[in-house]
C-alpha cells in the first residue's frame, strides 16, 4: 500500500466530483495549483527530510514515489498536477511536524 499514491487517486475523483456539484470552479483549482509553487529553499528542504523519514515515518516505496514526483528540480515539482502538488505539500507539512517535535540528541 503506497499513501501517496492513494491519496493522489483519491484526490484525482474528488476535484472534478466537487466542480461539478458547485463546490469549487476550476479557477480556484488553478488559483490553488499555482499557490502551492515552492521556492528552492523548500524544495532542498523537502527533499532533506523526504531522506530523513525514508523507511520509517515513510516506506521506501512512498519515499521513491515522493522522489519521483519531486524530480531533479523546483521547476519539475512546480509543474506537477494540482492532486500531485496537494498531496505532497500535506506530506511535507506532517513530516516538518513530525521533525519539530522529534526528540533531540544532545
Amino acid at each position: 500500500m503506497n499513501r501517496i499514491t492513494n491519496a493522489i487517486d483519491k484526490l484525482n475523483r474528488v476535484i472534478p466530483e466537487r466542480i461539478a456539484q458547485g463546490l469549487t470552479t476550476q479557477k480556484k483549482v488553478d488559483e490553488l495549483h499555482e499557490a502551492l509553487d515552492m521556492s528552492l529553499e523548500e524544495y532542498c528542504k523537502f527533499q532533506e527530510i523526504k531522506s530523513a523519514y525514508s523507511g520509517s515515518l515513510l516506506t521506501l516505496d512512498e519515499a521513491q514515489t515522493v522522489y519521483g514526483f519531486l524530480g531533479n528540480s523546483v521547476e519539475h515539482f512546480n509543474a506537477q498536477s494540482i492532486t500531485v502538488k496537494s498531496v505532497l505539500t500535506q506530506l511535507f507539512s506532517e513530516l516538518i511536524k513530525a521533525q519539530m517535535t522529534a526528540p533531540r540528541n544532545l
